[in-house]
């Protein structure tokens, strides 16, 4: 089972891997068309830079997962390599798998975008924003204790979605 939790690890750091990848793609298109409109990046209200984020980036990563895990091959880019999958008693158990693994993310990026927000005014943070840039850390690590406490089969957001992680066979 401990390698259950390795390969979880793996598979989640090569994940990672192919979202920095989308990401940096992302930027440097937004970057270069600022630059044939002849403008720079300038920052945005938090309300509308979240919105771009979660457009752009949360999104699509969400669907990502969404649709890789629902797929035939029942896994991510990372899964599919470490040989590993998940497993589902319905399709929507997938979706609402990811519902809660994505949710730290957006959460960390509304406390981003206030953050710089705050930061642009030169003024302290209030203590929700705090909240919004500590809350979704240790939610995550809460995330990564209920794996390891689950061997490596399951996590959290894995038991509300009626879900779990196997070794692939074939």
């Amino acid at each position: 089972m401990k390698n259950l939790i390795l390969k979880r690890i793996v598979a989640y750091f090569i994940d990672y891997l192919v979202i920095v990848v989308y990401a940096l793609i992302l930027f440097g298109i937004t970057t270069m068309i600022y630059q044939l409109m002849g403008k720079s990046l300038e920052p945005m209200h938090p309300l509308k830079g979240n919105m771009v984020s979660l457009l752009t980036l949360t999104i699509p990563v969400f669907l990502y997962f969404f649709f890789t895990e629902k797929s035939k091959h029942q896994g991510t880019i990372g899964k599919r390599i470490m040989k590993i999958k998940v497993v589902a008693n319905k399709s929507k158990s997938i979706f609402i798998r990811n519902v809660f693994k994505i949710i730290p993310w957006e959460l960390a990026h509304i406390g981003i975008h206030w953050m710089v927000y705050y930061e642009e005014q030169g003024l302290g943070l209030p203590t929700w924003v705090w909240i919004l840039m500590v809350g979704p850390q240790l939610l995550v690590l809460f995330y990564f204790i209920t794996v390891i406490i689950n061997k490596g089969e399951s996590s959290f957001y894995d038991h509300v979605a009626n879900t779990r992680i196997i070794y692939k066979t074939t």
